[in-house]
């Protein structure tokens, strides 16, 4: 079989309708009756009955131009090159009949379809028509070639739950050949272009009709949002998945001029393979990119056999196969022990192990010349030799068709770069769509409006889609703590970002600050900031120094990131590079920085200070900390208790205690351990308070989650909303969710000041009974239903929660963090109280004492509960007495003080040994 058809990838559409030609259609399922427009569209079951369905062994087929009986998957290789009745010079042979077979075998296939209704309360008065969009199975050309209109950039899609159009699932049977049944398809295409449909936009906004063939890609949304869940009946979720990002990225307007001829021929060229070979596609790139054995490839739910669907995929130029596959090392890796222990003993050489075949057998080839006579050597003779008796079949994926599909669902999932999902690979998005289209899981009601192209040029997103795949190869040497190698394959970034910097500078930086991230220059910079922290590991101090300033002078990406470039160069400077004047000088520069956060600006401060008054420094530099403008909260009020701890033999790990109640079945000789925080805990519900939770910032948030929530997820801002599948908008975590929506916000917060308990209930019990379970920036399992959280608000003032609800929303990112442990509250009394949990050696963070300084002036009881830990005799421990709470250090300091730890304990042990 021709693999490489140059016709194939001219004309991609004839190998999706000859598909349907590998079985034949049964005579009574082509309708001899004229067409009847005023009969009732069949029902989908019957279609079903007489519709020719795909089975996993295929038989060989007929061909309709020649009726010659060959091989299924030879079928459009026949057609192209050997049938006699389709080849140019035997039009005068072939008989009439036959000439017609052939011409019109293109268009020869059963359309199956899914028909958007408009429901009846859905129509408008004024436009008195209906819309019907039709979607078409992902690997069948559409049976109405009206010329589509391009999509207004500015217009609105409506992503909302149901009330939605519903969906039926229809199936007609063509035939080509027929006259009648021809023109039953033009009367046919003539009624759905005559007909609309009305999306439901009347919830939020004037009704809109939307035009099938203008707004195509609003209909499609619309349509995926029913119910959440997605409509490509049929397919296996890991196709439907694939087929939907490629889709949903193709049909946005926004998006056109990044795509090139081969982009559209590549995306053109998968959707014409047949279902068997898109589903073993859709399988191999969600795998490891590598080459594997036949026998590897293993999808009996796809086919029995699936040597022609991969056949299918090498002849598309999609899958490579073993010809194509010429390296010895990387045949080595595919062969098992026992056939390189073969392998090795017809080549008499010693085998010692597959750890050291590739070495062993490239050293031997090295050393044997090749053979008087013969072209070859002694390396492409084992090669060839391998590919002859052992890989007969072994198979790829195509690397450039994949950096095409991995660019393309890139820009479908460019949200998911600010959820910090741990796994962003298409193994991740397949399973969130997996939780949709089963139920599990649900997103908000909100309205994507796009307005601004992120990427202007098409070598401005290929940049973004070379930087996110190498920031991927970055990300994982650094979970891997392989410095050296982090180090040297982040080299040439430096050049990069320079060039890049140059030429797309301008168009960057008139993007608002929230749509910066997803440029090439930010995923540089996010590089940066791992190859900074190797360089500290690998003790290159000065060099990290010279890569954070240049990170400092640019004013265009990760601006919020300053705060930390200016803690790492002062502490550089100062404890590694002994460069005192250095480190004054750059901390002096942060503390008029605007872009420093305020926890960053205490950091610092604290570091002047001890700077400046270190015995060593004190004479020269104290008289410049009076130009400082230094940040310097108010100590927090501190509480001690005792709780017996468990003996601990090195210091970092945290503490376990016994509970207090624990002495009641000690006789027994059980007891109940517990972290820190359930201590306290426990000593709060002790003392006055019935209610508490260990939730950090969560707790408080929920509650401001469901006050906000129309303002978070409902207010119409460009560019926030890019995809269905979104727990957040995308400037949620910058400075421009506050600016953006600035008047909105204060005009809930006073309207919030006015409330008393009763009516804040009302609110939050409106958006708790509305919303229940969607995934967003709520935790709806902090609480156990709505009535705990009305004990809570019960005791918080409407001003104190206003002014809390303002600080995180105008910097969610900065202020999420540092949030008191717990939050313990009394209904009765109406009273609560705020807790930080510190247990042995542990101090407050920066953000931790600026949280407590805030709550303090609002009026909140907010305490720091230090926890003594007293060893039990029982269990061999040693007493362990708390430390008084100092002021707080940097994260390096802590380490630097743990390992002096350490090594304290080992000398001493040491000496006890010797003695």
């Amino acid at each position: 079989m021709n693999r490489n058809r140059k016709s194939v990838s001219k004309t991609p559409v004839q190998k999706t309708n000859l598909f349907h030609f590998f079985q034949r259609t049964p005579a009574s399922a082509v309708s001899s009756t004229p067409l009847d427009t005023n009969a009732s569209t069949p029902s989908s079951s019957a279609l079903n009955s007489v519709t020719p369905f795909i089975t996993r062994t295929r038989p060989p087929t007929e061909c309709p131009a020649c009726n010659k009986i060959i091989s299924f998957y030879k079928l459009n290789d026949h057609l192209d090159n050997d049938c006699v009745a389709s080849l140019p010079n035997s039009s005068s042979s072939s008989s009439p009949k036959v000439s017609q077979k052939a011409t019109s075998r293109l268009i020869d296939l059963t359309v199956p379809e899914i028909v958007l209704n408009t429901p009846k309360n859905a129509t408008d008065k004024d436009t008195k028509e209906e819309e019907t969009t039709i979607l078409n199975a992902p690997s069948v050309k559409s049976i109405l070639n009206t010329p589509s209109k391009k999509k207004d950039p500015t217009s609105v899609v409506l992503h909302t739950p149901p009330p939605t159009p519903s969906i039926q699932k229809e199936g007609r049977k063509f035939n080509s050949s027929s006259k009648k049944n021809f023109a039953r398809r033009r009367e046919i295409a003539r009624q759905f272009k005559d007909r609309l449909v009305e999306t439901d936009y009347k919830k939020h906004s004037e009704s809109k009709v939307l035009d099938k063939y203008a707004d195509w890609s609003s209909v499609k949304k619309k349509l995926f949002v029913e119910e959440l869940k997605p409509k490509f009946e049929g397919l296996p979720y890991y196709l439907e998945t694939f087929l939907f990002l490629l889709k949903s990225t193709f049909d946005e307007p926004l998006n056109q001029h990044l795509f090139n001829d081969e982009d559209h021929r590549t995306y053109n060229n998968f959707k014409s393979l047949s279902l068997e070979a898109q589903k073993v596609y859709a399988r191999l790139f969600s795998r490891k990119f590598q080459w594997r054995r036949k026998e590897k490839i293993d999808y009996k739910e796809i086919a029995s056999d699936l040597g022609p669907a991969l056949e299918e995929l090498c002849s598309s130029s999609l899958l490579h196969g073993i010809e194509q596959l010429e390296d010895l090392p990387t045949l080595l890796k595919l062969l098992t022990q026992i056939e390189l222990k073969q392998l090795f003993k017809e080549a008499k050489i010693p085998f010692n192990g597959k750890g050291n075949a590739t070495e062993a057998l490239m050293k031997h080839c090295r050393s044997q010349p090749c053979l008087s006579g013969s072209a070859l050597s002694m390396k492409d003779r084992i090669t060839a030799k391998i590919k002859r008796e052992y890989l007969k079949e072994c198979y790829k994926l195509n690397e450039e068709s994949r950096r095409i599909f991995l660019r393309l669902i890139l820009l479908s999932t460019l949200h998911q770069r600010q959820e910090e999902e741990e796994e962003k690979g298409q193994q991740q998005q397949n399973f969130k769509m997996l939780q949709v289209k089963i139920g599990d899981k649900t997103f908000p009601t909100y309205r994507i409006k796009r307005q601004r192209a992120i990427f202007k040029h098409r070598d401005h997103f290929l940049k973004y889609g070379e930087a996110s795949l190498l920031e991927l190869q970055v990300r994982e040497s650094y979970d891997n703590k392989q410095w050296g190698t982090l180090v040297e394959m982040t080299d040439p970034i430096q050049q990069m970002f320079t060039e890049y910097s140059k030429e797309y500078h301008k168009d960057d930086l008139e993007l608002p600050n929230f749509l910066r991230r997803y440029t090439a220059g930010s995923v540089y910079v996010y590089t940066f900031n791992k190859r900074i922290e190797a360089l500290q590991c690998l003790k290159r101090y000065r060099e990290a120094v010279d890569l954070i300033r240049i990170l400092i002078n640019q004013d265009v990406y990760l601006l919020t990131h300053r705060g930390h470039w200016y803690e790492r160069l002062a502490l550089n400077l100062e404890q590694h590079l002994k460069e005192p004047y250095e480190a004054f000088e750059a901390i002096k520069n942060a503390l008029n920085d605007s872009w420093v956060s305020p926890a960053h600006q205490f950091a610092l401060s604290q570091r002047a200070t001890r700077l400046c008054q270190s015995p060593r420094w004190k004479q020269k530099l104290e008289p410049l900390l009076s130009g400082l403008t230094l940040l310097i909260p108010a100590e927090p009020r501190c509480v001690t208790i005792t709780g017996r701890s468990l003996p601990r033999d090195l210091p970092g790990h945290k503490s376990m205690f016994i509970r207090g109640d624990s002495e009641i079945n000690m006789n027994a000789g059980d007891v109940t351990l517990c972290s820190v925080e359930e201590l306290v805990l426990q000593h709060y519900m002790e003392n006055g308070y019935t209610h508490g939770l260990h939730g950090e910032g969560s707790t408080l948030w929920t509650v401001i989650g469901l006050l906000f929530w129309e303002i978070i997820y409902q207010l119409e801002i460009d560019d926030v909303f890019i995809s269905l599948f979104q727990a957040m908008p995308l400037d949620f975590d910058t400075l421009d969710f506050y600016q953006s929506r600035k008047q909105d916000i204060e005009k809930r917060l006073e309207y919030i000041r006015n409330l008393s308990s009763s009516e804040l209930l009302q609110e939050i019990a409106k958006i708790w009974e509305q919303n229940h379970g969607q995934t967003s920036l709520v935790s709806w399992d902090r609480f156990r239903d709505l009535e705990s959280i009305n004990g809570l608000i019960q005791c918080i003032p409407s001003p104190v929660l206003a002014a809390i609800s303002q600080r995180l929303l105008q910097n969610y990112r900065h202020y999420r963090s540092g949030f008191p442990d717990l939050t313990v509250w009394n209904p009765q009394q109406k009273k609560w109280r705020i807790i930080e949990v510190k247990g042995p050696n542990d101090r407050l963070s920066p953000k931790q004492t600026l949280w407590l300084d805030f709550l303090v002036s609002i009026g909140v009881e907010a305490e720091v509960c230090h926890v003594e830990a007293v060893g039990a005799k029982r269990m061999g421990a040693t007493p362990q007495v708390a430390v008084k709470s100092k002021s707080p250090r940097t994260i390096d300091e802590e380490e630097e003080e743990n390992v002096k730890v350490v090594r304290k304990s080992r000398r001493l042990k040491a000496k006890t040994d010797s003695a």
